[in-house]
């Protein structure tokens, strides 16, 4: 470990624990991640808890590959691809630069720019959600070579930005974006094939948690002199992510994950009971605040054995963290937490730092730092990027 910090960057490549054959059902009985319960106490969890093997890769140093403001991260088909602000970088599963991809222009094989990415886990392909010089939204897939290999165009599902998408397989995709809180029948996703034709709508869920969030931003946007159109404005995400073959979803306040496998079966899989720790009494315009706790946003892993997740427990926290602003004057409470639920015993237990201010699993194989990871692979591997800058 020593060498570490001598190279520009580095992933940790983890393979998870848990290699059991998965079909495309779904539980009759709805499992209960016990939030409640788990409040108030946590442990530090080891590596070794979850994982059987861990690997530093240094990433190849030149030109073509140095990276910043890596926004996302996958690792499929032995290749690692990280997604910039402009460019998709690719290396290999020794981190030899292979690719490094920008096809932003006004040509037949080119893009304006990219709304959101995928890749595909059976072939490696990237797939983007991309606006073209045509102003047209269209679904993009480029061989890992960088080749276009298809366009499809995707206006009659929805032409908005922060939309996020899937390959469900060979020839069907799924579709989110934002929706409006007040609208009961509104589809938050929508699968469609090839063509372009919808093949099934995915409908919100009842949401009375949000309805009463919608109430309150109302009555404060009443005292405050200051009229919005929130039916219009006010939207909410629903989340995302690939377990094996099947897509799971929720919203991030809200207190069911829902699935949909490649035969169209869809259904509620999970459901948390957040118990007294629900309903906030405060809203300020985006994010929720007060004595309450909610599932974040952009973290949830699930293998054979875990969900991996994340919970703000705000005025909850049992140990709540000061981190030093980028400027380095001052510093900020952070009361996020991650948490393991283990689906063998049905319990949720929060995790410790294992070092102040540096909250993940506790790096025991080579003695690194903590872990936690930004992608999990259609093989379970979990991948995450250390920085030269992020010593222990």
């Amino acid at each position: 470990m020593k060498n570490i910090f001598r190279i520009l960057i580095l992933t940790a490549v983890m393979a998870m624990n848990g290699c059991k054959s998965q079909t495309d059902t779904l539980p009759t009985e709805l499992p209960v991640i016990d939030l409640e319960s788990a409040i108030g106490s946590g442990k530090i969890f080891n590596l070794s808890d979850v994982a059987t093997e861990i690997k530093y890769i240094p990433l190849e140093t030149n030109k073509e590959s140095l990276i910043s403001n890596v926004n996302r991260i996958y690792y499929e088909k032995d290749r690692i691809y990280l997604f910039t602000t402009n460019n998709i970088v690719i290396f290999d599963s020794n981190g030899k630069h292979l690719l490094t991809f920008d096809r932003r222009g006004n040509g037949p094989q080119e893009y304006n720019y990219i709304s959101s990415n995928d890749v595909d886990p059976h072939s490696g392909n990237i797939l983007l959600h991309a606006f073209c010089s045509d102003q047209t939204a269209s679904i993009l897939t480029y061989s890992p070579e960088g080749t276009l290999l298809s366009r499809y165009l995707s206006d009659s599902i929805q032409n908005v930005l922060n939309t996020k998408f899937f390959k469900l397989d060979d020839n069907k995709f799924i579709i989110k974006y934002p929706i409006s809180i007040i609208d009961t029948v509104e589809a938050y996703a929508k699968v469609f094939d090839s063509s372009g034709t919808i093949v099934q709508r995915l409908y919100k869920p009842k949401l009375d948690y949000y309805k009463r969030k919608y109430d309150r931003i109302i009555e404060i946007s009443g005292k405050n002199g200051v009229k919005f159109n929130f039916e219009k404005n006010y939207r909410i995400y629903p989340l995302g992510y690939r377990y094996r073959e099947f897509l799971r979803f929720f919203f991030y306040e809200n207190d069911t994950i829902f699935s949909i496998d490649r035969s169209l079966n869809y259904s509620p899989v999970y459901v948390i009971n957040f118990g007294k720790y629900k309903n906030p009494e405060e809203f300020d315009g985006h994010h929720s605040k007060g004595d309450h706790i909610s599932l974040e946003r952009g973290t949830c892993y699930e293998t054979d054995n875990f969900i991996l997740a994340e919970f703000n427990l705000r005025n909850f926290a049992h140990e709540s963290l000061e981190t030093m602003f980028p400027n380095g004057k001052g510093t900020s409470k952070n009361t996020k937490s991650f948490a393991l639920y283990d689906k063998s015993s049905g319990k949720l237990t929060l995790m410790n730092a294992p070092i102040p201010a540096k909250p993940g699993f506790k790096e025991d194989f080579e003695y690194g730092p903590p872990f936690f990871p930004s992608y999990l692979s259609s093989q379970m591997y979990a991948i995450s990027i250390i920085y030269p800058d992020k010593r222990v």
